[in-house]
């Protein structure tokens, strides 16, 4: 998966527009840089493709004629659709800020073959910002997307060596002629270091922290500011303020330390010359909600969204005609949410591991090997496991703590994990304390009550600096390759005192098929231990979901209409608080297909 290379007629096309692409320097000094952001701040940036061309049909049709596009602009954005027209980009901006976007990233090629569009496209979309900046607005700082597939491009095709003068150079040019082109006052910077995004390192042969060395210090004594430099993970090695892995839109969100990344799904079915094409489902828009749900909950502060309108691969959340806005909609909700949690004085974190996981301050770190885990249902509860068949063996469930929450810090915590006590087995936890970052608790024995239970950890020494792999904090340990046996897993809570009372439990309740048109009203069950009923509420779910309480009971009221019906299933999720303490709650998401009244007979209405 990558940036599509323009290819056959749009390459002559190309070459015959990029004339001798010489641009003019500019100091720094002529463009007073505005208030740079700090590393502190949550900042979400998006890749801006800003290739395409309605008038020659550049991106728009491949070189056999077809379409080339997989997800398609509204009709009514057609007429200037094109990196030529200031309206166009200034369409583009007003809808980021909709979307609550800070920093746009346009993903510059600065080979020479490409700069009849890349130059001229950047031109323009600097005149869509300071038109906008005349009209009171404040469109989406610029920073660099650095396409490194132009460095192979302008090396004959071969890849670069970066560690050598003249490769050093080229890596710095392209840099500079970006940079000469955005007046500083539009920059994105972090603590005042103008933002330069790389793509991955498959393009250069080989490359040393002395490649970005010298770019840094060339672009000092040209601009006058260090850069803020975040490479794709393939850039091993060496040192930047941050890195992240391209691909996510495929393959899910991932958090590196403070850089968070995520997408809303991919299909490249429609792009040129794909072997063998691949595709993540949106889901309904589920996918993309998820990944920002765990953004949420983890420590990240700069967070790049993959992608703005990548068209070709379906990576968009922009306007189109395929999703209408909903992603703009779905992403300013979300973006709100991240922005305004806050875990600085949460007394608790939890986590409810599940096939719809909720978290609350406390997040799965990833699910892969060695630690990927699958889900089930056991005694009424949706449980997780770890996945056995992996290779490496996954043997682990890794949990990341919300930095704000705790992080780097020797702290007093109490850790309570529900566990699934089935059969004669044991497990084990392993936190990242002041000493080791796997240090093992006590050995928790099952003894086959084929009930949920729940043991309290009491560590004095934590420390959740993020040591385990991937940025985790603790890790459930199944003990597989002792007895070869399972462990299911359910609710894990940290805390920063002992705990008092008992959590509500809320029972979970199974998939439904509700009926179009029709009703449908199913009884929630919850309790608590140690108090009076907690309060049920709907935390998520379609606008056809509702509760309704009578007698002291409560209702979960589905009413959709024939509109309501889409290609895949709805979710409600439910949350059951404590009636005294709100941080305790237990959190249930069950799944709704709609069917036509006609097929769901005998209907049934509980009343």
């Amino acid at each position: 998966m990558r940036p599509r290379v323009i290819r056959g007629a749009y390459l002559f096309l190309a070459l015959l527009l990029a004339g001798s692409g010489v641009y003019p320097s500019r100091p720094a000094s002529e463009n007073p840089t505005s208030q740079s952001w700090s590393s502190n701040d949550r900042l979400v940036a998006a890749y801006y493709f800003y290739w395409y061309d309605i008038y020659s049909n550049l991106h728009f049709i491949d070189p056999d004629g077809s379409d080339a596009l997989t997800d398609h602009p509204p009709d009514a954005y057609l007429p200037n659709f094109s990196y030529t027209e200031i309206a166009w980009h200034r369409r583009e901006l007003t809808d980021m800020l909709a979307a609550h976007i800070d920093i746009v990233l346009p993903v510059y090629w600065g080979s020479t073959s490409e700069k009849f569009w890349s130059i001229t496209g950047l031109q323009k979309l600097v005149q869509a910002e300071q038109a906008m900046l005349l009209d009171g607005l404040a469109p989406p700082k610029i920073g660099m997307f650095y396409d490194t597939t132009a460095l192979q491009q302008q090396n004959g095709g071969i890849p670069p060596d970066l560690t050598t003068s003249a490769g050093k150079e080229l890596f710095y040019s392209m840099i500079a002629d970006f940079f000469n082109e955005v007046p500083s006052n539009l920059w994105a910077t972090i603590d005042n270091q103008p933002l330069v995004w790389l793509y991955t390192a498959q393009y250069v042969s080989d490359y040393d922290q002395s490649t970005f060395d010298y770019a840094a210090s060339r672009f000092l004594a040209d601009f006058g500011a260090q850069p803020y430099f975040v490479r794709e993970i393939t850039w091993e090695g060496v040192s930047t303020p941050g890195v992240y892995p391209w691909g996510v839109a495929l393959n899910g969100p991932v958090v590196l330390g403070s850089l968070g990344t995520l997408g809303p799904g991919y299909d490249e079915n429609a792009v040129y010359g794909r072997d063998d094409p691949r595709r993540r489902d949106r889901e309904c828009g589920y996918f993309y909600a998820d990944s920002w749900e765990q953004i949420a909950n983890s420590g990240a502060r700069l967070v790049s969204v993959e992608t703005w309108n990548e068209l070709h691969e379906a990576t968009d959340i922009a306007a189109s005609r395929e999703y209408s806005r909903t992603y703009i909609t779905l992403s300013a909700e979300w973006i709100n949410r991240w922005k305004a949690a806050d875990y600085s004085n949460a007394p608790l974190v939890w986590l409810d591991l599940g096939r719809f996981s909720y978290a609350h301050g406390l997040r799965p770190a990833f699910n892969y090997p060695d630690g990927a885990w699958l889900t089930t249902r056991q005694a009424g509860r949706q449980a997780a496991y770890a996945d056995l068949t992996t290779d490496p063996v996954s043997y682990y469930i890794y949990l990341e703590v919300n930095d704000d929450f705790l992080h780097a810090a020797t702290s007093e915590v109490w850790v309570t994990v529900e566990y699934f006590d089935g059969g004669a087995d044991y497990w084990l936890l392993e936190y990242d304390s002041v000493s080791q970052p796997y240090k093992a608790s006590a050995v928790i024995n099952l003894t086959n009550s084929g009930t949920w239970k729940q043991y309290t950890f009491h560590l004095s020494d934590a420390y959740f600096a993020g040591r385990q792999n991937n940025g985790a904090d603790l890790r459930l340990s199944n003990l597989a390759w002792v007895d070869d046996t399972t462990n299911y897993f359910g609710r894990v809570w940290v805390s920063l005192s002992q705990p008092a009372n008992l959590v509500p439990d809320l029972l979970d309740p199974s998939d439904v098929l509700a009926p179009s048109g029709g009703l449908l009203e199913i009884p929630l069950q919850a309790s608590d231990p140690d108090g009076p009923p907690p309060v049920i509420a709907i935390e998520n779910g379609p606008s056809f979901a509702s509760l309704r309480t009578e007698g002291g009971a409560t209702y979960l009221r589905l009413a959709p209409t024939l509109l309501d019906d889409q290609s895949c299933l709805y979710r409600v999720r439910l949350i059951a608080q404590d009636a005294t303490d709100a941080n305790l709650a237990d959190a249930a998401t069950l799944a709704v297909t709609l069917v036509e009244e006609s097929l769901f007979l005998p209907m049934i209405c509980r009343r």
